[in-house]
């Protein structure tokens, strides 16, 4: 079942050592769950997995003249092989790459008779290292170059929002060892400050690709009616989403960035091809009725492949592809549909009005500027 976003509270550690993060993680992990409300904690750092990691001894290493960064050079060599230059082969060229035999690979054994060049000559490598069994988690997060531990924490519905108080009260007033800083935050905060951030980075995007295309026309003003189809491909959106009842999720903003940049197009086409009609002389009705049937079938072809693309990731399984891209996709093909089927009704006459408004401006000017002039002198 899936968990509204106002249904968490998520805590963050961060620190340098992972060790020290798990073991505060452990204690704070007990303390949380002991408040009312909370129902029960998940660690994103749980799935742990053994291995077998070698310490270099800095002490007999500095004995012996051995640097650290040789001997992880020549562990890696070893193990994950290392890349050599192409082999030229009458024309072509083979790719090498040098590593140990597999039998030499899966024996602790063999790893440890392992020879290093040092300052005293060739030492095997168990006399440089010493072998320890680890529990390491098997990726690393980091916020802010620090390594982070996050604790999600499930919350009920009854008094949920005096919980939310009580855990954002212990967690600022928590006495952490030195170097490891906590911060909690509801999953809807965090929602709410992704998303602000989005919309910005939206608005941004529509300034750059108005600022864009009035460079390429050479006017401020026809950019206007490519800009004004964007809302076009809300309707899209807002129709896909309300018909089949999914909700926009943090991907779905996502795409409607992207989708800024992909419904533009058609209109940009189009006002192109206006204008390099007019340019050889063609008057601009018969311009317009031109371009829009020479620029309909390739519109159309765009858009349907770009849909035709995005269905297939809109019914998968969220846990065929370890995330929900339903949002996201179903985002992309509201919007192009919407987009474009509007836009070859729309762009004509979102041209045609201002062109006509930067015509009477100019006429305007005509009359206007001689008047100014002559009232100076």
């Amino acid at each position: 079942a899936e968990r509204r976003g106002d249904d968490t509270f998520t805590v963050t550690l961060t620190g340098e050592e992972p060790d020290q993060l798990e073991e505060v993680a452990g204690t704070l992990t007990t303390e949380l769950l002991r408040i009312p409300g909370v129902l029960g904690a998940r660690k994103a750092f749980e799935a742990s997995r053994e291995e077998l990691g070698l310490v270099v001894d800095r002490d007999r290493a500095r004995r012996y003249g051995a640097e650290p960064r040789v001997i992880a050079a020549v562990v890696g060599t070893a193990l994950r092989g290392r890349s050599l230059p192409r082999f030229q082969d009458e024309g072509r060229e083979v790719p090498v790459r040098i590593r140990f035999r597999k039998a030499d690979r899966e024996d602790l054994a063999e790893l440890e008779t392992f020879l290093v060049p040092t300052a005293s000559g060739r030492l095997p490598l168990a006399a440089l290292t010493d072998a320890r069994p680890l529990t390491a988690a098997p990726y690393i997060y980091r916020v802010n170059r620090k390594i982070s531990r996050t604790i999600t924490l499930d919350l009920a519905e009854e008094g949920r929002e005096a919980t939310r108080q009580r855990l954002t009260a212990l967690t600022g007033g928590l006495a952490l060892p030195e170097g490891v800083q906590v911060a909690g935050r509801a999953q809807r905060e965090s929602f709410e400050n992704d998303l602000s951030s989005l919309f910005f980075a939206l608005g941004l995007s529509v300034v750059f690709i108005y600022l864009l295309m009035g460079f390429l026309f050479e006017s401020f003003v026809l950019p206007l009616s490519i800009v004004l189809t964007m809302p076009l491909a809300a309707i899209g959106v807002g129709w896909i989403h309300f018909t089949t009842g999914r909700d926009i999720d943090f991907l779905g903003v996502v795409g409607i960035v992207l989708l800024v940049g992909v419904v533009v197009n058609n209109g940009i086409v189009l006002v192109d091809t206006i204008g390099r009609l007019r340019r050889e002389g063609m008057a601009r009705n018969a311009a317009i009725r031109m371009a829009t049937r020479r620029r309909f079938r390739p519109i159309m072809m765009t858009a349907i492949t770009t849909v035709g693309g995005m269905v297939p990731l809109a019914f998968a399984e969220s846990s065929s592809i370890g995330m929900s891209y339903t949002s996201f996709s179903l985002t992309l093909i509201g919007g192009m549909t919407s987009g474009t089927a509007l836009t070859l009704l729309v762009v004509p006459v979102f041209y045609t009005f201002f062109d006509d408004a930067t015509a009477a401006l100019i006429r305007a000017w005509a009359v206007v500027s001689p008047l100014a002039r002559g009232s100076a002198s």
